[in-house]
């Protein structure tokens, strides 16, 4: 197994981990929940760059990033909707739209085909790790001290709303490209 195939396993092992310091109620567990978060979201910058620097892409990684990725971002929103900061009707579209391209991803290779991840894919990553990101630093800086950090949660929520708006256009083109393996004559 190849060093960005590694580095994906690693983001994907880091799920459990982000759950467990997020819900499990200790000093400064936010501040532990964005360093986590923090470091599984870089692993996703290095991997691609690891990957296309070494000529290391390989299918496996065009399958299981963009997965990987899916389980951290939604175990994220998962603990936001839990702690009251995400709005269940942007998080049930944001779902609609994994399941849907994972559908699709799955049906590509059925038929031996990969789909990796587009720029539109990748900037909807982008964004839900972003406002996520954004959600939990906030909550660590608010950590312990009397000051209500209310401009990054407003900032994090339009992010989120931004986030949605791109996974549903990110679903569209997905469905619209991959269509040709749905059809069936």
């Amino acid at each position: 197994m190849n060093l960005p195939n590694k580095i994906t396993i690693f983001r994907l092992c880091m799920v459990p981990v982000l759950l467990a310091v997020a819900l499990i109620d200790f000093p400064y567990h936010w501040c532990v929940t964005v360093t986590v978060y923090f470091f599984a979201c870089m692993s996703d910058k290095l991997d691609g760059n690891i990957a296309r620097k070494r000529h290391l892409v390989s299918d496996f990684g065009k399958l299981m990033d963009p997965l990987s990725d899916k389980a951290l971002v939604m175990t994220a929103f998962a603990i936001m909707l839990s702690a009251g900061y995400c709005d269940a009707v942007c998080m049930s579209l944001m779902l609609a739209r994994e399941f849907l391209v994972s559908g699709i991803r799955m049906i590509a290779a059925t038929k031996g085909q990969v789909i990796a991840a587009n720029k539109f894919g990748k900037a909807k990553t982008f964004l839900q790790m972003a406002s996520t990101g954004l959600v939990f630093l906030s909550l660590a800086i608010g950590e312990g001290v009397a000051i209500n950090y209310t401009i990054l949660h407003i900032a994090a929520e339009i992010m989120f709303w931004v986030a949605c708006c791109v996974s549903v256009l990110s679903g569209i083109k997905y469905t619209k490209d991959g269509w040709f393996l749905i059809e069936t004559k």
